[in-house]
């Protein structure tokens, strides 16, 4: 009998001490709030603006809203919008986090800071993993259709745009002619950039992309049609960021015509690197390497290589270019600026479908004589459209090829290698 005692008491020790170690039991989303605990979206921006200053959250209050724009495309970075029925507005996250498109979430305001940064209403300081909870899901919420006149005029108090934080629709709108062929942002150096989208009478928007998100580097589409993105604000100019390419049906005939002709490829050394985007350089013999200039082509960026430093050094340098795929293009061409100065040997073009990665072991056909290549005096010449449709297959790569010896050595330039159908 004092054997079981025993027993039964150590095992109720053991619940005791099992119950006591679980310090951070599983509970249900919160579903219910007492009314004077709850906030819109509204009154959270009209607490600030009430004042103009950052307001420190030190209540136990929250904000209830569907998420409409999530960090997937990487257009946001830390960032999520949520949206109820009074309006939209921008969390600023403490680090990434797990919430999506769609998704009911409370979002606890204690600890966090109602703030502007050049006029875009924010709640910063948000713990993604213990501030905000998961309510529901799959409850998107439908974008309002509105123009850009809308959008850009009548801010309130001269600040804020009325649209601030919502998701929005425009249709018959299209990106202007300048913007054409141009790519969404940086994808390179993953800058963000700004191109400009316009209505039939010529209002135009701002669309800003991350040269982090996924579309970076999609060519922007040339028609007329609708967006849906999210209204954001830098001072006093209203922007859009689009959640994904699917949102952007630009394929209708455009009201203010083009003269369209994007290259496929283009390569301008603009961001001043020799080897982004794919491109290396191998040194054969030597260490004479390709570097980046600003003259010549008066006021651009351009590829430029030389052998000489108070003497010429003999050489064999390769610039050679990323992997193509021109498998499907009817008839693609090649072009090309050059200019070179002071006597050696000239510049070469080859091309392979087979880089093995060695300039040395590779198999190279050489398209020099189709080129035209500058006469000297550093004057540039256009190479014009060398026909490269032989090549209509996958991994298709281009190179030039410098040599100098230890007596000579040219200065050769090249720039805006260009590849078009």
């Amino acid at each position: 009998m004092n054997n079981i005692k025993n027993i039964s008491l150590l095992g109720l020790m053991l619940t005791f001490i099992l119950l006591a170690c679980n310090k951070d039991p599983i509970t249900p989303p919160l579903e219910v709030l007492e009314a004077n605990e709850i906030i819109s979206i509204d009154s959270v921006k009209n607490w600030y603006k009430s004042g103009n200053v950052d307001v420190n959250v030190a209540s136990n209050i929250s904000v209830f809203g569907t998420i409409t724009a999530d960090e997937v495309s990487g257009n946001l970075y830390k960032e999520i919008f949520i949206q109820d029925g009074t309006g939209g507005i921008k969390l600023r996250l403490t680090s990434s986090g797990s919430f999506y498109e769609g998704e009911y979430v409370r979002v606890s305001l204690r600890g966090a800071i109602i703030t502007r940064y050049k006029n875009m209403l924010s709640i910063d300081n948000i713990d993604p993993d213990k501030q905000i909870i998961k309510q529901g899901t799959k409850q998107s919420i439908a974008p309002e259709v509105v123009t850009i006149e809308d959008i850009t005029t009548n801010l309130e108090g001269g600040i804020y745009s009325r649209y601030q934080g919502k998701l929005i629709q425009l249709n018959d709108v299209e990106f202007l002619c300048s913007e054409m062929c141009k790519t969404w942002a940086d994808a390179i150096n993953q800058g963000s950039e700004d191109r400009l989208l316009e209505d039939v009478s010529g209002n135009p928007v701002i669309v800003r992309s991350s040269g982090f998100s996924s579309f970076a580097n999609q060519i922007l589409p040339t028609g007329k049609g609708s967006v849906i993105a999210v209204v954001t604000q830098f001072n006093t100019t209203v922007q859009l960021v689009v959640r994904s390419l699917q949102e952007v049906n630009l394929s209708g005939a455009r009201f203010d015509a083009c003269v369209i002709d994007c290259p496929l490829y283009i390569k301008d050394f603009e961001d001043q690197s020799i080897t982004s985007g794919g491109w290396s350089t191998q040194n054969v013999v030597g260490n004479v390497n390709w570097y980046i200039n600003d003259l010549g082509f008066t006021g651009t960026n351009y590829a430029a290589i030389s052998n000489f430093n108070s003497g010429n050094t003999a050489c064999e340098t390769w610039l050679i270019s990323k992997e193509f795929n021109l498998s499907g293009i009817n008839s693609p061409t090649l072009s090309f600026q050059s200019a070179y100065n002071y006597s050696g040997a000239p510049l070469e073009l080859y091309v392979t479908t087979s880089y093995t990665g060695d300039v040395t072991t590779t198999t190279w056909t050489n398209l020099t004589s189709l080129a035209n290549w500058s006469t000297g005096g550093f004057s540039g010449q256009y190479s014009g459209l060398i026909n490269i449709s032989a090549y209509n297959t996958s991994g298709v790569r281009f190179a030039f090829k410098y040599t100098g010896t230890n007596t000579d050595g040219s200065t050769w330039e090249i720039d805006d290698f260009t590849i078009e159908d």
